[in-house]
């Protein structure tokens, strides 16, 4: 069957697969999978790569579960709609390429939930061969994976730098905001001590200028006594 799939161009190529059965992606590109049926709240839908389950998709994100696949290779590279079924496969590699599987399994279909442990903890690190269907398989899809030109390869290389360029200036800029507010914060904190000590003293002054201005009284009396004796 001919593929049918559309291609968006923004810095990355992103390539939509929705009828065609094979799709061609550049490295370091994005591929969305998506079905052709529609999923219902309560459906349960299942993603496969080469016959190794990627994703168990429940109808909210704390129900469903995303594998990382042999070696790692799809960790931090799924992304899901979580209303619709449809999986993103972002940043790909060679080691992506290969066949893809949708299984649903309808909401109708007793019994067959249990067998998927909704309730339990996700455990990416877990490879689970498909062995039997448990649901209806709805979509196949073939991903081929092409390398980049040098051009491609050069402009991704220097978009890379670009942002470690960028990611740098901006802690150099955070570190020099950060010790500026440091000094701020010491200078009011040594204004404000100063200003205490100042206070605390003059008060200090205010508080015995009453026994200085009688102390100093009683040496004017003195003085006037020693120079003027009574007569009497």
């Amino acid at each position: 069957m001919k593929a049918r799939c559309s291609v968006l161009s923004v810095c990355w190529f992103i390539v939509i697969c929705v009828f065609g059965e094979d799709v061609t992606v550049k490295e370091g590109g994005s591929v969305v999978l998506e079905t052709d049926d529609q999923k219902k709240t309560d459906d349960t839908l299942l993603w496969y790569h080469e016959d190794k389950r990627i994703a168990l998709i429940n109808e909210d994100q704390s129900k469903s579960c995303l594998y990382d696949g042999e070696d790692g290779r799809f960790r931090d590279r799924l992304e899901v709609d979580y209303e619709t079924g449809f999986l993103t496969i972002t940043d790909i590699r060679f080691e992506h390429a290969g066949d893809y599987e949708a299984e649903i399994i309808r909401s109708q279909s007793s019994g067959k939930s249990q067998s998927l442990n909704r309730n339990r903890k996700c455990d990416r690190t877990k490879i689970i061969q498909k062995t039997s269907n448990l649901g209806e398989t709805i979509k196949k899809i073939s991903v081929n994976v092409e390398a980049k030109t040098e051009e491609e390869s050069y402009k991704t290389e220097k978009e890379n730098r670009t942002k470690e360029e960028s990611y740098s200036t901006g802690k150099i800029l955070a570190g020099t905001c950060g010790v500026g507010v440091l000094l701020v914060v010491v200078a009011a904190v040594l204004g404000v001590i100063y200003y205490r000590r100042w206070r605390s003293r003059n008060a200090g002054m205010e508080k015995n200028k009453p026994d200085r201005l009688l102390e100093d009284q009683r040496k004017d009396d003195s003085d006037v006594s020693c120079e003027n004796p009574s007569s009497v």
